[in-house]
């Protein structure tokens, strides 16, 4: 049976916003950028510009303002695959861009202001440096992501879930190569490293899914 059809009109400004955020990024950061794409495959982006680096610059500000916009059509892909059709609807979608982003600034100056009262200001600017760009490597990777999902395998269910399961993956990665880098500071307080990972890592997430659990959303 063939799945009913919704308007795409929001998506394709998502896009085409999302290609505008890139493009400024390019224009002003292009040696940056070059660097940026290549975070995964190796340490070379976050050796060279780490040392530079300032909370959200404005190369970091518009790939996470790209990775919000890209998160949040995501979410709306993934209903429509796993729950039912539903119109882009421009309030709950800035709501959702705005809990999504407020969400994240919230646990980086959260942690930024743990390093600054227990005198670990360097160590947790390197990590929220690594997870920054994490998020936003992951932003950029959603941009064609969602535009398949939507205009060529038409809000497949088995394409959502590995795109869920390969945003999951560079996340992850991102975090191995964080305790790469930190090993010996986290050997060294491994206790302090393990309740950082439930309460700011794992802790959010779990808060989400039952409060969205126990409401009518689902």
């Amino acid at each position: 049976m063939l799945r009913e059809v919704t308007s795409n009109d929001g998506y394709v400004l998502c896009a085409l916003i999302s290609l505008l955020l890139l493009l400024i990024v390019k224009i002003l950061h292009a040696r940056r950028l070059i660097d940026f794409l290549g975070f995964l495959g190796n340490s070379n982006y976050l050796r060279i510009y780490l040392k530079d680096h300032s909370f959200f610059d404005s190369f970091d500000v518009l790939l996470f303002c790209n990775f919000c916009l890209n998160a949040t059509a995501f979410g709306y892909i993934a209903y429509v695959a796993l729950v039912g059709d539903v119109a882009m609807n421009g309030s709950v979608f800035f709501t959702a861009f705005g809990l999504i982003a407020l969400g994240l600034v919230l646990k980086i100056g959260f942690e930024l202001l743990i390093g600054f009262v227990f005198d670990l200001y360097n160590p947790l600017n390197v990590l929220t440096f690594q997870q920054i760009s994490s998020i936003n490597f992951a932003g950029v990777l959603l941009l064609p992501m969602n535009a398949l999902l939507v205009f060529y395998l038409n809000f497949e269910k088995s394409a959502v879930l590995i795109g869920v399961l390969l945003v999951l993956f560079v996340l992850i990665l991102g975090m191995v190569k964080t305790i790469q880098s930190n090993l010996k500071l986290i050997l060294g307080n491994f206790l302090y490293f393990i309740l950082y990972i439930c309460t700011l890592e794992f802790g959010p997430y779990i808060i989400i899914y039952k409060y969205l659990n126990q409401s009518s959303y689902l």
